[in-house]
């Protein structure tokens, strides 16, 4: 029998356990990110219909202008199952365009979601790049059909990166392509890079061999992600990918970044150099993290005026070529 005092004990400890893990995020914090899905300045959720049958959450509103967003801004990306609710609009507060942002959630993340705990079967059953490839192509066909927007800008956050460099490919609409902590290496690049650095503790190979005895098990896992996500991201080379593109791109990475090296950036800023390509922009932001956040202070707002910044340049040229 378990007495009230030991109740009381094991509700402690977990007490304890949640709190210590709240606090031990980096950057915007649990409770925050928490705090501001509650807050009046969070966007509601909308439901996009996909034609099999699924469904995502989504967010839009608008920056600048309301009544001529001349700019659509899509966002995707983030490893799990968090909510883009957690951080949206403030998230972009550095936009100084005209712009309508769409903000797409994985399948089968809840609004609230914070990515804390369990994702749950049905969401590591389409956590893979074929699915986000698919969904996010065909959420960007739908909302621009309708708004009929005069630039399309994708932005792949992290692992976004492989979704938003193939639809920038796969989709003749798209204009500007927007990176944030990522480059041209794999994962398994990246990984083998940052442990060699020191910042990454793990044997890449050992946790490797773990996972290819059994590549589609999403029971298992390795760091906190399933097998099955490892098996299918390991090896993805976006390098390609960026190289086919010959719209403007801009790269954001923290210089002090411990899950993308800042090494991954440099190496595909030197292939675009290389192939004598000139419309990759990169920014390394120093003493800065994943997040581009160092010392207190966040460099997203830096960033994203940057991307304000291309996106007029471009709409000057166009301007420029017209009158020609």
């Amino acid at each position: 029998m378990i007495t009230n005092h030991r109740i009381s004990t094991y509700a402690w400890v977990y007490i304890f356990i949640v709190v210590a893990l709240f606090f031990a995020l980096p950057a915007c914090t649990t409770i925050q990110r928490s705090a501001h899905m509650y807050g009046s300045n969070a966007s509601p959720p909308l439901i996009f219909q996909f034609k099999d049958g699924g469904a995502s959450i989504y967010y839009s509103f608008t920056v600048g202008n309301l009544t001529q967003p001349d700019t659509a801004i899509f966002f995707y990306g983030g490893t799990g199952c968090p909510s883009w609710k957690s951080v949206m609009p403030d998230y972009v507060s550095g936009l100084t365009v005209n712009a309508q942002v769409f903000v797409l959630n994985k399948r089968f993340v809840s609004d609230c979601s914070l990515g804390f705990f369990d994702c749950g079967e049905e969401f590591h059953l389409t956590n893979n790049p074929d699915q986000w490839i698919a969904d996010y192509s065909e959420f960007i066909k739908s909302q621009i059909r309708i708004t009929q927007p005069k630039n399309v800008v994708l932005v792949g956050v992290s692992e976004g990166v492989w979704t938003a460099t193939r639809v920038a490919d796969l989709l003749p609409q798209i204009t500007h392509l927007a990176v944030i902590g990522a480059g041209g290496y794999t994962m398994r690049k990246s990984l083998t890079t940052l442990n060699e650095k020191g910042t990454f503790r793990f044997n890449v190979e050992k946790g490797w061999a773990k996972i290819i005895n059994d590549p589609r098990s999403i029971d298992k896992k390795w760091l906190s992600n399933t097998y099955r996500w490892w098996y299918d991201v390991m090896d993805i080379d976006p390098l390609q990918d960026f190289l086919k593109l010959n719209i403007p791109i801009l790269v954001g990475i923290g210089k002090q970044d411990t899950m993308v090296p800042v090494e991954s950036a440099y190496f595909l800023k030197s292939k675009f150099d290389e192939a004598g390509k000139t419309n990759l922009t990169l920014k390394v932001y120093p003493s800065t993290d994943h997040r581009l956040k160092g010392n207190g202070v966040s460099y997203r707002n830096d960033y994203f005026v940057s991307l304000s910044n291309l996106i007029m340049a471009s709409d000057k040229k166009t301007l420029r070529n017209k009158q020609k």
